[in-house]
């Protein structure tokens, strides 16, 4: 056995190597984050994750669905119990239909955990990782030691557990020549992966492909800049994103001689998608087509494996399962769970397949990336066909006609990231677009930046029904709300909506004229619908105040924009329109649809104040489960409404009794972006001491339960305090408002 692996030896090397991963980390921030301009994709780039099922007939499955898909590399998880099983059938299975497979070999948890010390489990691993090489290794792509080193509770494996067992390994396959990859390294944790590397450089024993699982699901957005690293204040400096990540590990490997670099695993799962986003499943595809497309760019990875072909939580097929394993499925793909008449190919499985199909072998001629806005790239596929590839960050539209000329748009044919054909859309959205154009309407600049104006922060929505459209003129910059199936016969009626316009119109009812102004008119695009319209006007101390503030008609229109596309209802935001200069003390307009029949939870709250049993049907505990409910649901998505008074809760009842909530006033409102959850209970206080105002204190104890059920968890005990303090400062200030009328 090598002096290195003794603790005497090792651990000393093993420290001095970590601080000079430090410093070579340090070194390699200095690689670009800007993808390629020219790039060729290869045709293999793109691969997938497998695992058996317990039959043969789930083998038939999984091999029609790859070759649905178009792909030939798959990768899969094979440790002991894998020889003899529904493994090693799959194995024989992808490998006699022609499928080029890479193989991770792992040893179970338990082993992995004592494999440094123990000889007996080192001698379990030798015997398992010769016997695979021996039957498998001139058939297969590649084979990869370990698993997840970094994430010891998953894989059982410490940092010398993983160097020992690909030192094992090694030299037990001297001879063999098929390609050995590692160290598996789980998201991006440089650290782990230069000292990984450069102690198996000092075995003799480092791998030819290094492997990374290259997550940025935790940054959320594919463009997104990493935080994580050395926090928020250095997130802009040290541009850390999907592209910069890639060449730096790219770079370490190759300085221990390993010349590919591969992203074994990447997904984003559904569970953690629902808690941001109304249709979780369109964000997958947006995520998974606009990844891939920067990671081919980046010129570093060599190919991506997209995480689990099939699993209902992480898949690119739902095998309707409603279970999870106990490891998680990046450290230890197992098997497949449910019966496969029951799995369900999902929108990403679609896309996945439309993108290998355009991708695969493509040519990039120009590729223009902005990090915080517009990304588009121009190809050649592998048949010479010519076509663009583009897509807005999240919440964000720039019109199409701002990239392609007139010209260029009557000989364009456009199609979704699905493949599937559509009409000429206003917008660039956050759904990547591609856009089949003829070879001699394309010019050399069409991918520069100055095709892409800079990306204003303006919250827009793209949803199924919905598009929004920025708006300008000499006098007032806006948006619009379109239809998404008439964007173009809604963006020719937009100037109906203009502020010019807006103030001809009969006024149906005018609910408010005090500092701002709100009335009712009918859309004068249809007249059977009815339109709110709100004049804001600053005056006085706030004439100062607002002057470095977005306006008032912005805050509504993008709060309202980002409360629909995280399915927190709030009526429709139809236009809005503001000052160009100084919009924060000037007018500002907000239109949007008008809800008939509604009434608030203050009716509800009254009803009950004055001993009611019921109201419209419904007894106090159900209408304080649907408020409640509500109300935890908005927080949960990231939402703090900030003036949520029982006034400012909007309900409406159907006619079979069902109950939809929606906020209003939504001015004042805070939503979150990027990841993690960044709503602490002092923020849901700041809604809950409103909406529980008009109760009793009975009644404020039960709404209080009932939300903590919503949540999950108990808040904190001194609830109370704030609820006190709130109640002082209205009394204070109803006070001060009777000593000033006198």
């Amino acid at each position: 056995m090598n002096k290195l692996l003794h603790p005497l030896y090792g651990y000393p090397l093993a420290g001095l190597e970590f601080i000079r991963a430090i410093g070579q980390s340090m070194r390699h921030l200095g690689e670009s984050h800007q993808p390629s301009p020219q790039h060729t994709i290869a045709e293999h780039f793109f691969g997938v994750n497998v695992a058996p099922a317990d039959n043969a007939e789930g083998d038939d499955y999984i091999c029609a669905r790859l070759s649905e898909l178009g792909l030939r590399h798959v990768r899969m998880h094979f440790s002991y119990e894998s020889l003899q099983g529904p493994a090693e059938r799959l194995l024989e299975r992808l490998l006699g239909d022609g499928f080029e497979v890479m193989l991770d070999l792992l040893p179970p948890a338990a082993e992995a955990n004592l494999i440094f010390d123990d000889v007996q489990a080192q001698q379990r691993w030798g015997n398992f990782v010769e016997t695979v090489f021996s039957r498998w290794g001139e058939r297969v792509h590649a084979i990869e030691i370990g698993n997840t080193p970094n994430r010891g509770k998953w894989s059982g494996f410490s940092s010398p557990g993983i160097v020992m067992a690909t030192y094992i390994a090694r030299q037990r396959t001297r001879d063999a020549t098929v390609p050995v990859g590692g160290p598996n390294v789980s998201d991006f944790e440089p650290l782990y992966n230069a000292t990984y590397l450069s102690m198996l450089n000092h075995l003799d024993v480092a791998p030819a492909i290094h492997t990374d699982n290259l997550f940025v699901e935790r940054v959320v957005e594919p463009e997104a800049f990493d935080h994580r690293v050395l926090g928020r204040l250095a997130r802009d400096l040290l541009k850390l994103n999907l592209v910069k990540k890639a060449r730096m590990l790219k770079a370490m490997g190759t300085s221990v001689g390993a010349s590919q670099l591969y992203c074994t695993y990447t997904c984003w799962t559904i569970k953690r998608l629902q808690r941001r986003y109304a249709e979780p499943e369109q964000k997958r595809v947006d995520y998974l087509v606009r990844y891939l497309a920067l990671a081919s760019a980046s010129e570093a990875l060599d190919k991506v494996y997209w995480g689990p072909l099939i699993c209902s939580r992480d898949g690119l097929i739902d095998d309707a399962a409603d279970d999870y394993p106990v490891i998680d499925q990046v450290s230890y793909y197992q098997r497949i769970r449910g019966n496969a008449a029951h799995f369900q190919p999902t929108p990403a499985f679609t896309a996945l397949g439309y993108l290998i199909d355009r991708m695969a072998g493509a040519q990039c001629q120009q590729f223009h990336h902005d990090p915080a806005g517009l990304t588009l790239g121009q190809f050649i596929d592998s048949e010479g066909k010519s076509f663009l590839l583009t897509w807005c960050r999240d919440a964000q539209a720039l019109p199409l006609s701002n990239v392609l000329s007139s010209g260029q748009l009557r000989h364009a044919s456009f199609r979704n990231a699905g493949g599937e054909s559509m009409d000429a859309p206003v917008v660039i959205n956050e759904h990547p677009l591609y856009i089949d154009l003829p070879m001699d309407t394309l010019h050399p600049g069409l991918a520069n930046p100055q095709f892409a104006p800079a990306m204003t922060s303006l919250a827009h929505l793209s949803s199924r029904q919905w598009q929004s459209t920025p708006l300008q003129d000499s006098a007032w910059y806006g948006a619009a709300m379109l239809r998404a199936d008439a964007q173009q016969e809604d963006l020719e009626a937009a100037p109906l909506l203009h502020p010019a316009a807006l103030g001809q119109y009969p006024e149906l009812q005018v609910m408010r004229d005090k500092r701002n102004r709100l009335w009712n008119i009918a859309d004068p695009r249809q007249a059977d619908n009815t339109l709110t319209v709100k004049l804001n006007r600053v005056v006085g101390f706030k004439r100062f105040t607002y002057r470095f503030r977005p306006s008032k008609g912005r805050r509504h229109w993008d709060n309202a924009c980002q409360m629909l596309r995280r399915g927190v209802a709030t009526p429709l935001p139809v236009a809005f329109f503001e000052a160009p200069e100084q919009a924060g003390i000037r007018d500002s307009w907000y239109v949007c649809q008008f809800v008939p029949n509604a009434f608030s939870s203050r009716d509800v709250y009254r009803a009950f104040n004055d001993g009611a049993a019921t109201y419209r049907g419904l007894d106090k505990a159900t209408w304080f489960d649907i408020i409640a409910g509500f109300v935890c649901h908005m927080h949960d998505k990231q939402i703090i409404h900030r003036d949520l008074s029982s006034g400012n809760l909007l309900l409406i009842q159907a006619d079979d009794g069902q109950v939809e909530a929606m906020a209003i006033d939504i001015g004042r409102a805070r939503t979150w972006s990027g990841p993690g959850s960044k709503v602490r209970n002092r923020d849901r206080m700041l809604d809950l001491i409103r909406i529980a105002y008009k109760l009793t204190w009975p009644d404020r104890e039960l709404f209080i339960d009932v939300y903590e059920q919503h949540l999950g968890k108990s808040l904190s005990p001194l609830w109370r305090i704030p609820f006190h303090y709130y109640d002082n400062k209205q009394r204070f200030k109803k006070w001060l408002k009777r000593k000033r009328g006198k």
